[in-house]
């Protein structure tokens, strides 16, 4: 049944109703006439009759088999006269209730029924509200031959009623609950009066809605006198100039408690002209005195809100480009009670995904599923299943196989919801993680490698977990370590530090364990242990493992025996010569600086080899030597580093690059580590131990390394736009295809309808001159044609029949009107230059867009307006000139139905002039709210928009700009004032010249 509610004057009913029943009582007489002396009406006369009369009417015989059913039965009933003649009743509607087929067996005794009101069944299924009338009739004075029903369907009405109903009982609903008071004043004769007031004006004011009614001076007595002339003129201003009126002031009731109240209300004029405000007045003391708690608060807080309005609006701005740009696709999945799948929504992230549109997959949520690697798919559907049942969170990972033959990786992970009508509703999103798969395969290779390295290095790697409680255990250790240790590691494994090396060496291992956690970071230290009774010496390094978490639950350590070092250290350190010699033979700078004295007090002679310097020159320099080499850049970095050092502990290593000049005078780059040496009196640090390496070939190579990769990302830059353009490019030349295809087919049927309608009106005139002529010749006819003629409206179906015709001519005038417009639109592929008038596609444009232009509810109508200056045929790309049409002036729409603009009409003028002798513009301007000059900046940028997500690409104006610029060697900029509107101006020369750039779209 259609939920179409059709309003019916209740004058044009009560008319038809009365014209019913007189046509039952007519039908009555001619039955009885027939049946008793007069032949006046033979039956075909009757049959006529009754097929044209707008009540439906069907006569049975005794057996209820249709023996005749009239025009508007059929089509009350959607029934065919092949359907029902000589067919029984009850078989066209087996569903007709048992009381109904009593009525028509007590009509066939000889009784007349009235049927209410009741809902009927239709053969297709459709429910209507039906109520009629049967009659018996008779084969002669006593024999009854069957029945004749008389029904009309009141399905409209109904609706009508039963919306009437529960528009009445929501404003009852809403006057009762509403926390204010509801009125409405109607000024009659300059005078105004209360129509209207809900019951709580009493909770508002202390006075009952019948008093107000009564006398509105009643009220007005209870306003605050300091608020009376602010009252009066308010309500002045909002009658003289007919706009929404608004008021806040106090109120003093009459047990006298002042309280704060607002008013609102909409001007309108009712059929008489009379104004009209109908508005409503609430209580808002609680909210005033909130007011001005906040306003102390918010006096406290300004200096704190705008010391953080720049750090919000930045990391406003960078969630909002994070939510613009998020990888993958969002979706809802909806799982129904008899197995059905579907999706209520998806994210425009399909596209890149899956390569589907969000359309396909809601309309047809199969394919998502036919996209599955086959292997996959039992493994997905059974834990669809799963989750369904036991509502626990849908998480999953396969293969899709895409549109272009490609197949991914995808991970899914939704939440499920149980609905109201038992179906089950997923929040999901589905990632892209083939690149995941790949790096874990990547990470297997490793982890195999690893194994490999693990398992066959001479050095001790060994592991150590760290406990809950912030106790260490030994976790294992790699075969050489068994073979260094003489030691089965199952023996050792949850075996803490002391039980491994004793009270003594195992605190000190402990030590170690603690200061890598707390310094979260790999350290590495040599240290003595006895291991087999024999005293050796090891250089550890341990490595702390984090969890997702950043928790630190495990030590990975290697160690290896420098006992033989150490020794061989010892025995060189009993020779200064030698290590003088160690020093002077290293390729790097060794040297001692005094923090105290900002000198360096030693340094080996490969300083010389570096720098050029000597020691004597470093020494006369003194503490000017630093500064004197060190670039002024990287000065302050330099004194940052020697503070450094009043925090760490011996043993620490601090590093740094920074750049010195050779004596040569070129600069050079320098990498040092240093260490504490030496310390004052005082414990604090005095001198530092440093070694030096040249890395300036190094830092030469980052720089041209970092080039590469600035060049590396301007050209995926520039690929990413070409396959941008590429894609659009084949979409538009799809749309331009299937414009032109609906163009063709809509134009053969409107033409051949349009051709026809003049001959049609020329025969149509004929008959109506052949019946001006009868009726002029024969002004006295036969009582049957005088009927006839006062039952079809003769004369008003002569006026009305010409009015249709010229409707039609208009309708298909129109239709070819927009045949054109579809054709000159679908030009959007053509590649090569033509000769076009430009306002022929800016019409057509506006043709296109017509549909949106209309007024709808809640918004005010647009207005197009017009003003083409004197311009001559020019050279261009047509179809790509409606696009960029196109792109803008939809854009102004949108801006429009966006803006609150129900105040004033939404203007967009379309002007067109000439620049000068061989150059045009076409300015696009709308009324809106504007444009900020921070968007303007970013307008044409591709993939940026404003709009909400899935209503916009970013790609409208980015490729417009590049139409007009590149393709055309035009320029399209943008002019805005917030609060006034938009403007787009396009110029373009007259005469196209060959394009540089080679730009296709």
């Amino acid at each position: 049944m259609s939920s179409d509610l059709i309003t019916v004057n209740k004058n044009t009913y009560d008319s038809l109703q009365q014209e019913l029943v007189e046509l039952r009582q007519l039908v009555d007489r001619l039955s009885q006439a027939q049946l008793s002396t007069s032949h006046r009406y033979n039956h075909e006369q009757m049959g006529v009759f009754i097929e044209y009369t707008p009540a439906a009417i069907a006569i049975f015989d005794r057996q209820m088999r249709y023996v005749l059913a009239n025009r508007r039965w059929r089509q009350d009933y959607r029934l065919g006269v092949e359907e029902i003649i000589g067919r029984c009743h009850y078989e066209v509607f087996p569903e007709i209730s048992p009381s109904c087929r009593e009525i028509h067996q007590r009509c066939l005794a000889g009784a007349i029924e009235q049927c209410e009101e009741q809902l009927f069944k239709q053969a297709d299924g459709t429910i209507e509200w039906v109520k009629g009338e049967i009659h018996p009739w008779y084969r002669n004075s006593t024999e009854i031959g069957g029945i004749i029903m008389f029904t009309e369907v009141i399905t409209t009405r109904k609706q009508a009623e039963i919306a009437l109903a529960e528009s009445e009982r929501r404003l009852r609903d809403i006057a009762t609950n509403l926390p204010g008071a509801i009125f409405q004043f109607t000024n009659r004769n300059g005078v105004w009066k209360v129509d209207y007031m809900s019951d709580f004006i009493w909770e508002l004011a202390g006075i009952t809605a019948s008093e107000i009614m009564q006398d509105l001076n009643s009220f007005i007595a209870l306003i605050h006198p300091e608020d009376f002339n602010s009252y009066i003129s308010s309500v002045v201003e909002a009658i003289e100039n007919s706009i929404p009126w608004h008021y806040e002031g106090r109120l003093i009731k009459p047990n006298g408690e002042i309280i704060w109240w607002q008013g609102d209300s909409t001007p309108t004029q009712n059929q008489q002209g009379e104004n009209i405000f109908c508005g409503v007045l609430l209580d808002i003391t609680a909210r005033k005195q909130a007011e001005e708690s906040l306003k102390k608060l918010n006096e406290e807080l300004e200096a704190k809100v705008e010391e953080r309005t720049t750090a919000l609006s930045q990391s406003e701005a960078r969630f909002q480009r994070l939510a613009d740009n998020l990888p993958g696709m969002m979706y809802e999945f909806r799982l129904s009670t008899d197995g059905e799948m579907f999706f209520p929504y998806v994210s425009s992230g399909c596209r890149e995904l899956l390569e589907l549109e969000p359309e396909q997959i809601q309309k047809d949520g199969s394919l998502i599923f036919n996209h599955i690697h086959p292997h996959d798919l039992p493994k997905i559907t059974s834990r669809i299943f799963h989750s369904a049942q036991t509502l626990e969170n849908y998480e999953a990972e396969w293969r899709v196989n895409t549109n272009y033959e490609h197949q991914k990786w995808v991970k899914a992970i939704a939440k499920p919801e149980r609905q109201p009508d038992e179906t089950v509703l997923w929040y999901g999103c589905l990632f892209d993680i083939s690149e995941l798969k790949q790096a874990e395969v990547q990470l297997q290779e490793k982890e195999e490698f690893l194994r490999i390295i693990y398992e066959g290095i001479t050095q001790l790697i060994f592991v150590v977990n760290v406990l809950e409680n912030g106790d260490f255990a030994c976790a294992g250790y790699n075969p050489s370590g068994e073979k260094i240790l003489g030691i089965n590691q199952e023996d050792l494994i949850g075996k803490t530090p002391e039980y491994l090396h004793g009270e003594i060496e195992g605190a000190r291992v402990r030590k170690r364990y603690q200061n890598c956690i707390e310094s979260g970071e790999i350290i590495s230290y040599e240290e003595f242990l006895t291991i087999k009774n024999e005293p050796t010496w090891w250089l550890t390094t341990l490595n702390p493992i984090q969890d997702s978490d950043g928790k630190i639950y495990r030590i990975v350590g290697t160690t290896m025996n420098i006992t033989e070092r150490k020794q061989a250290e010892e025995a060189l350190k009993e020779s200064q010569h030698f290590i003088q010699r160690i020093a002077d033979s290293s390729p790097n700078i060794l040297y001692i600086f005094d923090l105290e004295e900002k000198r360096n007090i030693y340094a080996n002679k490969d300083i010389l080899d570096s720098l050029g310097y000597s020691n004597q020159e470093i020494k006369q320099q003194e503490s000017n030597f630093i500064n004197k080499i060190t670039h002024p850049e990287d000065l302050e970095k330099i004194t940052a580093h020697w503070q450094s050092f009043s925090d760490i502990k011996d043993g620490e290593i601090l590093e740094i690059e920074y750049r010195v000049r050779q004596a040569n005078g070129e600069w050079c780059w320098f990498y040092s580590r240093d260490t504490i040496f030496n310390r004052n009196s005082n414990g604090q640090v005095k001198q530092i131990l440093g070694v030096a390496t040249d890395i300036t070939e190094r830092k030469n190579a980052e720089i041209i390394l970092q080039q590469q990769a600035t060049n590396l990302e301007n050209t995926l830059r520039d690929l990413k736009q070409a396959q941008i353009q590429l894609i659009h490019s084949e979409k538009m030349s799809s749309l331009g295809n299937m414009v032109a295809g609906i163009a063709h087919e809509i134009n053969n049927p409107v033409n051949f309808i349009h051709g026809n309608i003049f001959p049609a009106s020329e025969y149509i005139h004929e008959f109506l001159s052949l019946i001006q002529l009868y009726q002029e010749y024969f002004p006295e006819p036969p009582a049957e044609i005088q009927e006839k003629i006062a039952d079809i409206e003769l004369d008003f179906l002569k006026t009305d029949l010409i009015k249709i015709l010229n409707s039609m001519s208009l309708g298909t005038e129109r239709i070819r009107e927009i045949v054109l417009s579809l054709r000159n639109f679908s030009r959007l592929d053509e590649a090569e230059i033509k000769t076009v008038n430009i306002h022929e596609g800016l019409d057509s444009t506006l043709m296109i867009l017509h549909h949106r232009l209309k007024p709808k509810p809640n918004n005010a109508e647009f207005h197009i307006i017009k003003n083409y200056g004197d311009l001559p045929l020019i050279k261009c790309y047509p179809g790509q000139l409606n696009q960029v049409f196109m792109n803008i002036l939809s854009n102004a729409i949108d801006a429009l139905e966006e803006a609150d603009l129900y105040n004033k009409p939404k203007e967009i003028h379309v002007i067109t002039e000439m620049i000068n002798s061989d150059r045009l513009a076409i300015r696009i301007i709308d009324n809106g709210v504007g444009i900020s000059e921070e968007i303007i900046s970013k307008l044409f940028d591709p993939f940026f928009t404003t709009k909400d997500v899935g209503k916009g690409t970013g790609l409208g104006l980015s490729i417009s700009y590049q139409i007009i610029v590149d393709k055309h060697n035009g320029n399209l900029s943008c002019h805005s004032t917030l609060g006034e509107g938009t403007e787009f101006i396009i110029e373009i020369p007259t005469t196209q010249l060959p394009v540089q750039k080679n730009v296709d779209f």
